[in-house]
């Protein structure tokens, strides 16, 4: 969608924040009203005339639930529409209208030529706060008629959600994630995921894993009667790239936030669980130059509070890159610090990335994995590891965090070189190298990392430093 609008001259770039939305462009006045705006993409619902009851007929119209009548037919609002430069979102709430709308839009296409994005949208998966009977659209049967009458459009897959403070105000799941990847891993075409904007930055572990998988993907943020928090979408624009996040979003809330992201000088908020050279980038080009310095405090219960004093400290040094790993010796301090994390996260206060370890985790990675869960999930999980070949707990694999290994250069054999840096497409790598030493096994795994040239995470920890 962005291509087209920078090349029918709309946006001077593909971001997706510069494109801008008419919702419910259904009626005859609507939709004029929509021709005649500066609105780049129009939004428009399609049902069946008379849908469920006994008149219906199998015409698709312009209508959003619970209307079934319009003055308006998808044939005429087509044919109006493809008039103009405005991209195309169509919004199907019933399976029945999708089969006879493509068989449509594929005739539009021979008879004219549609020169422009189409998005089809549906709900076809469960989402957060509804219950699981709710019937959705056959997302099975949506996809395949795509694949059968006409793929050649963007798919907008998404999840019926409700959002109800201050009950149901739960998030996007790693299962509902997962699911819809199950869905369209193997499709062709390009997909954005609608995602209700109160609920994304609450599971952006999850949902940030479903945009990493493919460069297919992209998000639509939505909103309901609700506004999301500036602070919030900022959140979201600061953690993904411009050109994969639409914004879907009802004044005055947008023109607060564009103004806002463009705001010179301003702190980026970085989410705590992303990337740790993406958050250095600026300063450190190679991840095998960032500097890792010690603060120790381990043997006494004033690590907790150490924790809430890093974290003032970073507060008040909003200018400079640090990250911080905490690796904790119990888990009573586990529960304390990430206490002190989520915290300082709520407050708007943690803008950086943090790596948690627990001694031991290895033992009982359950227990370490739920209090991170529980309390403050948005960190990197490390393991600490001694030995070769490292040893990975059933229960820290497939996680929407990112996950370290952290090695000590001493238990590293050289002829393991290799595999470790395969190991880098799954996981960060933190190697812990003594002074003074003259084994030359970091030297040759950094030399492979280099050569490698690929996106991988060799970090390097000089003891002393």
């Amino acid at each position: 969608m962005l291509d087209y609008l920078v090349q029918a001259g709309e946006i001077e770039k593909p971001d997706g924040l510069l494109a801008k939305w008419f919702h419910r462009a259904n009626s005859k006045e609507e939709m004029n009203k929509a021709l005649e705006s500066d609105a780049m993409i129009l939004e428009a619902d399609v049902t069946l005339e008379g849908y469920g009851t006994p008149n219906e007929k199998p015409v698709p119209i312009m209508a959003h639930p619970p209307d079934i009548y319009s003055n308006n037919t998808l044939d005429e609002w087509l044919d109006a529409v493809l008039s103009s430069k405005k991209g195309v979102k169509l919004d199907f709430k019933a399976l029945k209208s999708v089969g006879l709308s493509l068989d449509l839009l594929s005739q539009k296409n021979q008879s004219r030529g549609i020169n422009r994005p189409v998005w089809l949208n549906a709900d076809i998966l469960v989402g957060p706060n509804v219950p699981s009977y709710m019937p959705t659209v056959n997302g099975t049967r949506f996809l395949q008629l795509i694949q059968e009458k006409f793929p050649d459009v963007t798919l907008s897959t998404g999840w019926m959600v409700g959002y109800a403070p201050p009950h149901f105000t739960n998030t996007y799941s790693r299962a509902m994630v997962e699911d819809m990847y199950s869905m369209v891993k193997d499709l062709p075409q390009m997909v954005t995921f609608p995602v209700h904007a109160l609920l994304v930055r609450k599971g952006w572990q999850h949902i940030s894993w479903l945009l990493s998988q493919s460069s297919r993907f992209s998000l639509t943020l939505w909103q309901g009667s609700t506004h999301p928090n500036v602070s919030d979408l900022l959140f979201i624009r600061d953690n993904s790239h411009p050109a994969r996040v639409y914004y879907d979003i009802y004044e005055p809330t947008l023109s607060e936030f564009k103004q806002a992201a463009r705001q010179m000088g301003r702190v980026r908020s970085f989410y705590p669980g992303g990337d740790l050279m993406d958050f250095l980038e600026r300063r450190n080009k190679l991840s095998t130059n960032v500097r890792w310095p010690v603060v120790t405090g381990r043997d006494t219960l004033s690590a907790a509070l150490s924790v809430q004093d890093v974290l003032q400290l970073l507060q008040h040094t909003a200018d400079v890159s640090w990250g911080l790993y905490l690796r904790v010796p119990s888990m009573l301090l586990l529960e304390a610090s990430l206490a002190e994390l989520q915290s300082a996260y709520s407050r708007d206060e943690l803008h950086r990335p943090v790596w948690i370890s627990l001694e031991g985790s290895h033992d009982f990675p359950q227990e370490f994995l739920s209090a991170v869960e529980r309390t403050f999930p948005y960190v990197t999980l490390v393991l600490e590891q001694r030995s070769w070949p490292p040893v990975i707990p059933a229960a820290m694999t497939g996680l929407s965090q990112r996950v370290a290994l952290h090695l000590r250069s001493g238990g590293l054999p050289k002829w393991a070189l290799h595999s470790l840096v395969k190991m880098m497409d799954s996981y960060d790598v933190l190697v812990e190298e003594g002074t003074g030493s003259r084994d030359t096994t970091v030297a040759d795994l950094k030399e492979l990392v280099i050569k490698d040239g690929a996106r991988r995470r060799l970090y390097l920890e000089c003891q002393g430093s």
